[in-house]
């Protein structure tokens, strides 16, 4: 899914998270890949969708987290259909590492959407800005498309926060559940929610707080997030 670092704890006053087909909104697009590169590139990480070839992908839906204004992007996260325009970005990343992988997703009770490019800029690290949020809202998406299960490639910080999503090792891949992923320099947890709409064995929290979203797309909530009182401001349009 994405990459975290540790960092002092900050406050954000407010936030929005809206979600776009990636089609229909390439100015959004390109702020989301811009903000993804610079930060994989300063930690010497290789983004396997390089190319722009998503924000051309109907089947690409597309979770940004910004300030209200839109003038600074804090993170975000994409969902990308299987059979789809693209090979999902796990095909493109470890595909050839992982024979089976093909046989797996073909066995898939569809629609399935993968979870990927998570991230989130140096300046909110350690707020759950390309994790938490940005999973939720994802997950919550993904029910509100019909989607029926996803999966998702994780490192080693994300794959502890997913399992609270649902997510769970799919043991049957790679060694045990785990792949050498050299575009990041390690080994990355293959996942998988087979009941997004359901959200098997997930934390109840959270499984409210997306039924809550799903319900009420554009919803206004505070949370603490940092050391302070938070407005999130959810758009969260299929």
């Amino acid at each position: 899914m994405g990459y975290n670092i540790n960092s002092p704890e900050k406050h954000l006053g407010e936030i929005s998270i809206r979600s776009f087909r990636a089609v229909d909104d390439l100015d959004s697009c390109m702020r989301f890949r811009e903000g993804h590169l610079g930060v994989l590139e300063a930690f010497g990480f290789k983004l396997t969708s390089s190319t722009e070839e998503w924000m051309f992908d109907p089947g690409t839906h597309v979770i940004i987290i910004e300030s209200t204004d839109r003038k600074i992007t804090y993170g975000g996260s994409r969902l990308q259909l299987l059979g789809s325009k693209l090979e999902l970005p796990i095909q493109s990343a470890v595909g050839e590492d992982i024979p089976n992988l093909d046989e797996f997703l073909k066995g898939r009770n569809g629609p399935v959407a993968e979870l990927c490019g998570l991230w989130n800029s140096v300046a909110v690290a350690g707020l759950g800005i390309g994790s938490v949020y940005s999973i939720r809202s994802a997950i919550a998406l993904g029910g509100l498309l019909g989607y029926n299960e996803m999966i998702a490639l994780c490192s080693a910080f994300t794959y502890r926060i997913s399992h609270k999503y649902g997510f769970r090792l799919v043991e049957s891949l790679g060694e045990g559940g785990k792949v050498f992923y050299a575009g990041a320099n390690q080994y990355a947890h293959i996942t998988h929610q087979p009941n997004i709409m359901g959200l098997t064995d997930s934390d109840e929290i959270e499984r409210f707080k997306i039924n809550e979203i799903r319900a009420s797309p554009i919803l206004r909530t505070d949370e603490i997030i940092g050391d302070g009182l938070t407005s999130i401001y959810y758009q969260i349009e299929t």
